[in-house]
């Protein structure tokens, strides 16, 4: 088989975090003050929340041109919460490698974009109280011989870049060649081309791209189950105490158990159980 020369991008470990990292002390030493997001959106009348637009059923583009999804259904509660019910919020399409420098640039004031919390990324940023609960999973070709991640020694497996598998993966299955790409559809083109053996993702993405590609599968069980939260800039104590009372609104009131019905369907009873 020829090797396409663009899927040959293995990944250098936490190439992401460390030009987030970059990103945030620039920051640190050209804007000693940057203002809180929270009054950033009162002053201009509307939120910037940053969301994806590739990664269905989270953050996804419909027909009409429209962002929908799970992440983006939750920034548009949070903009009618700030502005009494108006449609006060700006869906800014993110990816996962250009979440945290958007974030800096305050080109958003918040990022809800399938962010998962791990240490490397507290170290610059602040998040949110937990609203999703989610665990990485295998998707492979039908007829892949591949079975658990005890399988992907010497093996080319698609992650997108700035994700967290790409830390997660050599965890599990240290041996296995890391591929990364910029957007999940790129990823899902190049799986389906057979150009790589596999494609590690979060659970809900990769049930939903197996619900819609009969070629391919999900293989073995989700593993390192990590939490997803709203994320904002370090020390933006305001807007994420904000951000905390509404989730908490939103739990209770019952809009996140909705929201899961609406998005997720009959797949949410294959997802780990949310975070109460």
């Amino acid at each position: 088989m020829k090797e396409d020369p663009k899927v040959d991008r293995t990944v250098t470990a936490k190439t992401g975090f460390i030009f987030a990292v970059n990103v945030f002390l620039i920051f640190c030493l050209v804007v000693p003050s940057i203002a809180g997001g929270l009054e950033d959106a009162r002053r201009r009348g509307k939120l910037l929340a940053g969301v994806k637009t590739d990664f269905p059923p989270f953050g996804y583009t419909d027909p009409a041109g429209e962002i929908q999804g799970f992440d983006a259904d939750l920034a548009r509660y949070l903009g009618r919460a700030l502005f009494d019910g108006e449609p006060g919020v700006e869906l800014v399409p993110v990816t996962s490698g250009g979440r945290i420098p958007l974030l800096y640039s305050e080109l958003i004031d918040v990022i809800i974009a399938t962010m998962t919390i791990t240490e490397d990324r507290q170290r610059v940023l602040d998040f949110s109280n937990p609203y999703f609960v989610t665990g990485s999973m295998l998707l492979t070709p039908k007829d892949s011989p591949i079975q658990s991640v005890q399988d992907l020694a010497g093996k080319r497996v698609a992650v997108l870049e700035g994700a967290v598998q790409e830390s997660d993966l050599p965890r599990v299955a240290p041996e296995a060649r890391l591929i990364a790409f910029k957007s999940l559809p790129e990823a899902l083109q190049v799986l389906k081309n057979k150009q790589v053996d596999a494609l590690c993702q979060d659970d809900v993405a990769v049930l939903a791209a197996a619900q819609v590609n009969p070629d391919l599968r999900t293989t073995g069980k989700t593993f390192l189950p990590r939490p997803y939260a709203m994320a904002v800039r370090k020390g933006d104590r305001k807007l994420l105490d904000w951000l905390n009372a509404q989730l908490e609104k939103m739990k209770t009131d019952g809009t996140v158990q909705r929201l899961r019905r609406k998005h997720f369907g009959d797949m949410d009873a294959d997802l780990l159980i949310p975070f109460k």
